[in-house]
């Protein structure tokens, strides 16, 4: 039974990280949403989770404490909406995996989706392999464990074939841009994280191997 209550309390924990950080890429930043990353990053910053994302909560807290709301909208415009500009940073999974947008890890992703039974809302027009998009499969995922069913294996695909190399490759492009500081340490923190998801797994696996 403790097993049971600590495997719902790691779920909620999952939750919570994967919801903030798809906020960061999900549209343009708003005064609402500030005074929230601003307050999460605040109360993230006295907890510890481990020295990695520690480190990145505390750049993200301090960053964030002085960086003003049309700051980060420039940012955000000069990252994913400016069509001239020359820091365009493409957030779709195919182009960082197979070098272009809707190549064949596309399929491979579609049937992830297929296997969980997840379709995509009306009115979302980003394709399946966008990052905020990704994310939010992961969080349906992790929502239908809750609730019984037997999601980890996609969970893991999902992960280590998609999140996972794209965040890095995203991550090696955008330290190489000097304005934008904020989403240079948003990256940076979802590649923390990612790394505590892969470990999660990797134990898993060694669990289960054991027995």
């Amino acid at each position: 039974m403790q097993t049971d209550i600590t495997d719902r309390d790691l779920c909620r924990v999952r939750l919570r990280f994967l919801d903030l950080l798809k906020s960061f890429f999900q549209d343009v930043p708003d005064a609402d949403r500030l005074s929230r990353w601003r307050g999460i990053f605040a109360a993230l910053d006295k907890e510890q989770v481990s020295l990695d994302l520690d480190t990145r909560t505390q750049e993200l807290n301090k960053i964030l404490a002085r960086k003003s709301l049309q700051q980060i909208k420039d940012e955000h415009y000069q990252l994913f909406v400016d069509p001239y500009s020359q820091d365009l940073l493409p957030l779709n999974a195919t182009y960082y995996i197979d070098g272009k947008s809707f190549g064949p890890s596309l399929v491979a992703l579609r049937d992830i989706l297929k296997q969980g039974k997840l379709i995509r809302e009306s009115g979302i027009s980003d394709p399946e392999d966008s990052l905020a998009v990704m994310l939010d499969v992961m969080i349906r995922l992790i929502q239908e464990q809750q609730e019984g069913a037997d999601t980890e294996l996609l969970q893991r695909q999902l992960l280590l074939q998609f999140l996972v190399p794209t965040v890095q490759r995203l991550q090696e492009r955008i330290n190489t841009i000097n304005t934008v500081e904020f989403y240079q340490k948003c990256i940076a923190f979802l590649n923390s994280y990612l790394n505590l998801e892969q470990g999660l797994f990797e134990e898993q696996a060694d669990h289960t191997g054991q027995q």
